[in-house]
Order: C-alpha cells, then sequence, then structure tokens
C-alpha cells in the first residue's frame, strides 16, 4: 500500500487480506495506547458473550423443532438483525470507521479493491463477531440434511455481509445528503417516519395472525421472508424445509440485494472513497448571522468570551449534519410516545406524559461529548488561554436557548394530551431536573472523558478509530450519573404519576433548583477540569 500521493496508481492493489491485517493491528495498537480501552473491551465483550450464548442457545434448541416453527422465529430474527444494522448507526453509535476510506485516497487504491476489503474488515471487532456466531447458530439451525447445512452457510453469509455492508451504505448516503441544506430537513422526516412506522406495521402483522403462535409465526415469515433483509434466512429456512427451487430464488434475490446495497455504497464514498469527507470543501460558506437573542448579552469582559462560545455553537446546531442527527431525535420521541400505543391496538394512555422528561434527557446528555466536535478547532481555545468555565458556560447557553423553550412545550403538551393536566407540576419538575443534571454531568465528562467524534465535514455517523468501546462505556456513565443525580425529583414525581397528584408540586420546586445548580456546579467543575487538562483533551478530540 505504498505509492505516490499524485500520478499513476500503484501497480500492486491491497487485497482483502491487507485491509483485514490493517484493521487489526490498528484494534492492537488502539489497546496498548490506552488501558480503558481494554477495560471498555472486556466489558463489551462479556455483554457480547452473553448475547451469543443466550441467543445461541436458542438456535441450536430450535434444531429441534419442525421447520414451520424454527423458520419463522428465526428468519424474523435474521431480518430485524439486518435491518438493524442498517439503521441502529444513524441514531446511536455509528460505525466504526478504523479503516476510513478517506484516508486510501493518496494512495490511490480502486474502489473495486477498497469496498470488499473495508466489508470483510468490518466483520472484525464485537458487533461483527456477534453477527458471525449467530449466523453460525442460524447454521445448526437449520441443519436437517447435509444438503441443507452446504446451502445455509453461503446463505447466511450473504445475510451477514448484507447487515455490515447496510450500514455502510446508510451512514455514508446519509452523510452526503446532509451536506445540502435542502435535503436535511427531508431525510430527518423522512427517517422519523420509518421509525414510527414500525409500530403500525407490526400490528398489522399481528392482526393477520390472530391469537395463534404458529399463525402468527406463518405471518412475520411471510412478510419478512420476502423482504431484502430477510431474504438469506428465508432461503436456508426454505432448504431445510426441502423447498428447493424457492430457496434458490430467495439466494439469487439475496445476492442481488447484496450486490445492490455494495453498488450503493460504493458510489456514496466517491472516487477513491473520498465520499462526504472528501467533498467537505465544497461546502458553502460559513453563516454569519448574529443571533438575537445573544446580541442582547452584555458585551463586557466577564460576558464576552462565553458569548463568542455560545454563537458559534448555536451555529453548529442550525448547519451542522453532526448537531442536527442529534436534534432529529427529538423529533421521534413524542412521535413514537403516541403512535406506538396506538399500533398495540390500545388507547394513547398516559405514554405521552413521558415526552418532557425524555426529551430533556436527551438534549442535555447530547452535550457529553462536546467538546471533541471541535476537533482541531479546539486549539484556538487552548492558545487564547479561554478560561474553561467560559467554554463550558458558552456550550451550555447556545443549546439551553432553543432546548428549554422546547423542554417546557414537551412537558405541558404532553400531560395535556395523555388527559392528566394535574400532573404538568411533577413532569415540568422531573424534566427541569433531568435537563440540568444532563447539563451538569455532560459539562464535566467532556472535559474529563472526551472521546474522538467524527470531524468536521466527515461521515456524521462513524464511529473513529479506537473510540467504540469508548463510546459505549462513557454513555453508559454519563447516562446513570445523570439518572442518580435527578432521583430528589423523580421520586416525587413518580409518586405523584401513581398515588396522590399534589406531590407534583413537591418535585417542581426541587426540580427547578436542580436544574440551576447541577448546570452551574458542572460549568464551575468542568472548567477547572478543562483548564487543567486542556492540552491532553486537545490531542484526544484532535486524534480521528
Amino acid at each position: 500500500m505504498t505509492g505516490p500521493a499524485t500520478g499513476a496508481l500503484p501497480t500492486a492493489q491491497p487485497g482483502v487480506g491487507t485491509f483485514v491485517r490493517l484493521k487489526l493491528t490498528l484494534l492492537r495498537n488502539g489497546f496498548r495506547r490506552s488501558p480503558w480501552q481494554i477495560v471498555a473491551f472486556v466489558l463489551g465483550a462479556v455483554w457480547a458473550a452473553g448475547v451469543v450464548a443466550l441467543v445461541g442457545a436458542g438456535l441450536v434448541a430450535l434444531r429441534f423443532s419442525a421447520t414451520d416453527v424454527a423458520g419463522p422465529v428465526v428468519v424474523g430474527g435474521g431480518a430485524l438483525l439486518v435491518l438493524g444494522w442498517a439503521l441502529v448507526p444513524l441514531v446511536a453509535f455509528g460505525v466504526d470507521e478504523t479503516l476510513d476510506p478517506s484516508r486510501f485516497a493518496t494512495f490511490g487504491v480502486q474502489r473495486r479493491r477498497l469496498v470488499p476489503g473495508l466489508l470483510v474488515s468490518g466483520l472484525l471487532g464485537l458487533p461483527g463477531a456477534v453477527t458471525v456466531l449467530l449466523a453460525a447458530g442460524a447454521v445448526v439451525t437449520f441443519s436437517r440434511t447435509p444438503a441443507a447445512t452446504a446451502f445455509a452457510v453461503p446463505a447466511l453469509a450473504v445475510t451477514a455481509l448484507t447487515a455490515v455492508a447496510a450500514s455502510r451504505m446508510t451512514t455514508t448516503a446519509a452523510a452526503a445528503l446532509l451536506r445540502r441544506r435542502r435535503t436535511r430537513d427531508a431525510l430527518v422526516v423522512l427517517g422519523g417516519l420509518l421509525l414510527v412506522s414500525f409500530g403500525p406495521l407490526f400490528n398489522v402483522v399481528v392482526g393477520r395472525a390472530g391469537t395463534g403462535l404458529a399463525e402468527l409465526g406463518r405471518s412475520v415469515a411471510g412478510v419478512a421472508g420476502w423482504t431484502p433483509p430477510g431474504y438469506g434466512v428465508a432461503a436456508a429456512a426454505d432448504a431445510a424445509a426441502g423447498r428447493w427451487g424457492l430457496a434458490a430464488l430467495r439466494l439469487v434475490l439475496a445476492l442481488v440485494v447484496l450486490a445492490l446495497v455494495v453498488l450503493v455504497w460504493a458510489v456514496a464514498l466517491g472516487p477513491a472513497g473520498t465520499g462526504p469527507a472528501g467533498q467537505a470543501a465544497a461546502s458553502a460558506p460559513a453563516d454569519e448571522r448574529r443571533h438575537p437573542l445573544l446580541d442582547r448579552l452584555p458585551d463586557t469582559p466577564a460576558w464576552a468570551p462565553a458569548t463568542a462560545v455560545a454563537m458559534r455553537c448555536a451555529r453548529y446546531w442550525r448547519r451542522d449534519p453532526r448537531y442536527l442527527v442529534s436534534a432529529a431525535s427529538l423529533v421521534v420521541i413524542p412521535l413514537l410516545l403516541v403512535v406506538l400505543p396506538l399500533s398495540q391496538g390500545g388507547s394513547v394512555g398516559a405514554w405521552p406524559v413521558a415526552a418532557g422528561p425524555a426529551i430533556a434527557f436527551v438534549m442535555g446528555w447530547s452535550l457529553h461529548n462536546d467538546v471533541a466536535y471541535d476537533h482541531s478547532a479546539f486549539a484556538l481555545h487552548v492558545a487564547t488561554g479561554l478560561r474553561g468555565r467560559d467554554d463550558r458556560a458558552g456550550r451550555v447557553l447556545a443549546a439551553g436557548l432553543w432546548q428549554l423553550p422546547l423542554l417546557v412545550v414537551a412537558s405541558v403538551a404532553g400531560c395535556l394530551v395523555a388527559g392528566r393536566g394535574e400532573l404538568v407540576p411533577a413532569v415540568l419538575g422531573a424534566s427541569l431536573a433531568l435537563f440540568g443534571a444532563s447539563l451538569g454531568v455532560s459539562s464535566v465528562a467532556s472535559a474529563l472523558v472526551p472521546y474522538p467524534a467524527p470531524a468536521p465535514g466527515a461521515n456524521p455517523f462513524q464511529t473513529p478509530k479506537g473510540a467504540s468501546a469508548a463510546t459505549v462505556g462513557v454513555q453508559f456513565g454519563t447516562s446513570g450519573a445523570t439518572t442518580v443525580l435527578a432521583l430528589p425529583t423523580l421520586v416525587p414525581a413518580v409518586v405523584a404519576f401513581v398515588g396522590p397528584s399534589w406531590v407534583g408540586w413537591i418535585a417542581l420546586p426541587v426540580g427547578l433548583v436542580t436544574g440551576i445548580v447541577l448546570p452551574w456546579v458542572g460549568i464551575v467543575q468542568g472548567g477547572s477540569v478543562l483548564d487543567r487538562r486542556a492540552p491532553e483533551v486537545l490531542a484526544r478530540v484532535s486524534s480521528s
């Protein structure tokens, strides 16, 4: 993999084995660089082993069940697994870009070599290992005859490869769309519609299936087996049942789906894998509009530094795809709380009451790694000697100016939609407490344990190399800390929900105090940490 940065392509193009060895080397070096990386990986491996053991035992047990029972279960689960690979990175965790495609541009690696190498190396890691092991368990499920076993191996291998390719395709294509301002809103709306449609679709399937378990299984298999995510698993199920003609047809369809997914991914990557990152230079010039509220703050030495940071962060929330992805989840949460109960054949009930607290938690928690989104631009803070508390205050101010009104509206509207107006004080108090606690925790966490985030102009859904395990560990830790700090308000709020509603008037003032005190403590303590660790933070967030 050596060659000139310009001019003729190198005579020897790397093969799949080269990408696999490079991925393993980068993973090994990541463990050597940080002991916490090893701890997070071990915790993730323990969790993955539990999943494989539990689901694998079920797959082995299904080997001794009738094919009309085992087939629908595995087909439905396999289709959901592929769909999860395609959609989950758009809203959480992202994809592991240890081998960032844009880094191969200067080596002149052809796409017909780059894409297969990235596809196979994508199976190396905990999610890929879990998928491969579960596919092996499904082979055991369908090993009714030697011929069926031999047929299931390639069918399920195609399914595993389709899952990995789908995650790369959706995130790369979405990143390219987010670069265009006119398509950002359309993508957010489309994603929300797709998410909320899962409930009604499931309700239709259940409605057709009736109450019988066997009839439900046949209905699921009939739907999932003829969808692109389910072709490969359904082909293996058909082979186990002796339906060889149908098995061959579905295997061909599975191969066509894999080819199309890889083709779309390759096109989205662009020449030599540059993709959205390589086209970042063509993005629109920065929006220089002023902020109507921030402009009114005093232009004094005490306020000016924090205001400047807030101005820049407010611009991020308006136009940076990485921030827009976080904001998109706020559209989906209230829709899910209304649509999903209806899709199950029931009434809306009290579910909308949770809209305010859920949005409050997500909004404040989204800042737990905010400094990493600055990437190398954070060097300006270090070089100018900006106080840590001004940095913390500016980020909190930029988020709070638009998130706090949304939080109040969601809390009140959720109670009114649910017909529980008496719960407004309790829900508003819980929302304020969660928002304040998450802002406080985020202000400290982003200075204490930052982890690499996608660079400006890069794919907003990718996870930079060496950050996968750290991402999971920090996200779980900050989520738990936020919940614990908000407990003094959450307890009376829950009591008001299940018992006398007047207890909510205790939750409201406690939540108001929590929503003011904890962000201030987080700004002060997080600023102190940032003052001490600014060079280390810069090195960490610039490493992606």
